[in-house]
């Protein structure tokens, strides 16, 4: 999982562009779901500004970054997800569903979901159907307490200060308003791992591996090896080789947003930089695996 820069006013208007009264018509329904106080619509509007999100996200899953098709012949593979679900939102994890998952610490009560958030953009991500209809569904798992609809007259600081201090543990990938990912979730090899030191964000960080299963899925491993047999052959025939650190410049050009499973690979590119000799090793057993699975 990495970050996505965000532009408010660049996104308004590239929804503009596929709808100009969509966001008149958001923000007449959410008008509608504050008043009614609870998620009530028979039908919804996200689905037609999925391309939008798809774009800002280079056509990857927000979580797992899987590439997928893009928005010509991709929506179809794409959600517009809803960070904090816009339903009710049960308990995570679930005792059927996720009876292997045991925690030494509290993941949040039950609650009646954000429906005020329901066209709120800094809600949405574009996710794959296995992240959000297998995985996330209805799920927000917390530290704190659940926020609740905002008192009429509220303002902004005090609706944002009460999602904030809930304390989610999933990270939202979009803008700058969340920790980035990346300091919260590394890689070695293909396997994701909490990398925060201290104990409060290294949680988060092993819940958002076990949330999104992101080392339970044999596809993502296959994916991120493939993308680690070609990124390092690709620096091997520019001169680059296991058995000298990687030039600055060779780490910059190698770590693009635009790259499936892009934080996987900025991992591989940063112990390339420290020790060459695993580096190699990583490299040798994921060509392995990706010609192995090719035959």
């Amino acid at each position: 999982m990495i970050r996505y820069p965000y532009d408010r006013a660049q996104v308004a208007n590239d929804i503009g562009k596929i709808d100009p009264r969509w966001m008149v018509k958001a923000a007449s329904r959410t008008g509608k779901l504050i008043k009614a106080g609870a998620y009530n619509e028979k039908s919804a509007i996200w689905s037609t500004i999925k391309p939008v999100f798809m774009l800002l996200q280079h056509n990857k899953c927000a979580y797992c970054e899987r590439l997928l098709e893009g928005p010509d012949h991709g929506t179809i593979d794409f959600d517009v997800e809803h960070y904090r679900p816009k339903n009710a939102v049960p308990v995570w994890p679930d005792p059927v569903r996720h009876d292997s998952f045991a925690y030494a610490f509290q993941t949040g009560a039950q609650g009646a979901g954000y429906h005020w958030l329901a066209y709120e953009l800094e809600n949405y991500a574009a996710s794959c159907k296995i992240c959000n209809t297998i995985q996330k569904l209805n799920f927000f798992p917390i530290a704190g307490r659940r926020a609740e609809q905002p008192a009429t007259g509220a303002s902004l600081e005090d609706a944002r200060r009460a999602l904030a201090d809930e304390q989610p543990y999933l990270c939202y990938p979009i803008g700058d308003a969340d920790e980035d990912p990346q300091a919260l979730i590394t890689f070695d090899a293909t396997t994701a791992i909490p990398v925060a030191e201290d104990e409060v964000r290294r949680r988060r960080g092993q819940v958002m591996i076990d949330f999104f299963d992101l080392n339970g899925r044999d596809l993502l491993h296959l994916e991120r090896a493939r993308m680690i047999s070609l990124v390092g052959t690709a620096l091997l025939r520019r001169g680059n080789d296991f058995a000298h650190a990687l030039p600055a410049a060779a780490q910059v050009a190698f770590g693009s947003a635009s790259y499936p499973h892009a934080s996987c690979i900025r991992a591989f590119v940063r112990q390339w930089s420290v020790d060459p000799t695993r580096a190699g090793t990583i490299h040798d057993a994921c060509t392995d695996n990706a010609l192995a699975a090719s035959e």
